[in-house]
């Protein structure tokens, strides 16, 4: 995600942030570094690359899960690991 972050995803992911995000959160962001939620908010108001990354994911996490795809994936895991003979499978990617 290169371009600027609209008003009403910010506002969105932000939102989604504070609400659903427990104060003590970390998240480590590939070789980027571990960052506090406070850090991350920071990061997004300021629209830099941790912020864009975050929200880029965010987004297609919304999309994955509005779609249907993560709940036809989590379904297709349920379905593999709760068999009699549970066997290790490549997930398909959303």
């Amino acid at each position: 995600m290169t371009d600027k972050i609209s008003a009403e995803l910010k506002k969105l992911v932000l939102w989604r942030l504070e609400m659903e995000v427990p104060a003590n959160f970390k998240l480590s962001i590939g070789n980027k570094g571990t960052f506090t939620k406070d850090e991350l908010k920071q990061h997004i108001e300021k629209e830099d690359e941790i912020g864009c990354i975050y929200v880029d994911t965010q987004l297609k996490f919304m999309k994955a899960l509005a779609s249907g795809d993560l709940t036809k994936l989590l379904a297709e895991a349920e379905r593999q690991f709760s068999s009699p003979v549970q066997t290790m499978t490549k997930l398909p990617a959303i």
